[in-house]
């Protein structure tokens, strides 16, 4: 019988149980390409988890576990780059999640892993989309650039043509450049990939997107006339 005076006492117990198996798992894990595979898989498992879950000290546990997981993978095999991809990710949730300052410190670990992954596989989309994305959201004087943030997105959707989050990116990169009508076309298509992949909670985000790049357009055609 289900007694929810009962659950927080065994969620708890569960926590303890799966943070006290990971060390060993690790532990076993013998540094081999085929372990980098499975380590990096697992931390992007455990990356999804954390985007999933709704309770900030879940998702941060959830991330965590994620970062073991994704150091463990390049201890096991420095040229995955999925390791790299993986350990950029979560630390970076973690970084936001704990309210980190984006110091040079923290930029420089996390644009290292970023950075790696693309030289070990120029062509990882949700590498060049994330690239983007820190290109665009960084101030400049960090190293923030809107046309090469550009550039990186269009090539992570070129890539994989199922990613919403860069088109969303991309369109704001035109607003901010001044053109919002070359965006609304990326917002369309994101609005439609993410009708297809069941991604229903971005769509009022792409909606209220389109609503303010649409009226910031028309305002500019008639500035223009």
């Amino acid at each position: 019988m289900y007694d929810r005076h009962r659950q927080p006492a065994r969620l708890a117990i569960l926590a303890l149980v799966v943070t006290a198996t990971i060390p060993r798992l690790l532990a076993q894990a013998q540094p081999s390409p085929e372990a980098a595979r499975w380590l990096a898989a697992k931390a992007m498992e455990s990356l999804e988890r954390g985007e999933n879950d709704s309770g900030d000290a879940a998702r941060l546990a959830a991330y965590r576990e994620g970062l073991r997981y994704a150091q463990a993978a390049v201890s096991a095999d420095e040229e995955n780059a999925d390791a790299h991809f993986a350990a950029f990710a979560n630390r970076g949730r973690i970084m936001e999640l704990e309210g980190a300052i984006a110091s040079f410190f923290n930029l420089r670990v996390l644009k290292r892993e970023l950075n790696r992954t693309l030289e070990l596989n120029p062509n990882h989309a949700d590498a060049l989309a994330a690239k983007g994305r820190m290109l665009r959201r960084l101030p400049r004087v960090l190293g923030g650039n809107l046309p090469e943030a550009a550039g990186y997105l269009q090539r992570a959707i070129d890539l994989d043509p199922s990613v919403v989050g860069a088109r969303i990116e991309l369109a704001a990169i035109y607003r901010d450049l001044g053109h919002p009508e070359l965006g609304i076309p990326y917002l369309e298509n994101a609005a439609e990939v993410a009708r297809r992949a069941g991604k229903f909670d971005r769509l009022a985000e792409i909606q209220s997107q389109l609503q303010l790049l649409s009226s910031g357009s028309s305002a500019a055609l008639n500035d223009g006339r």
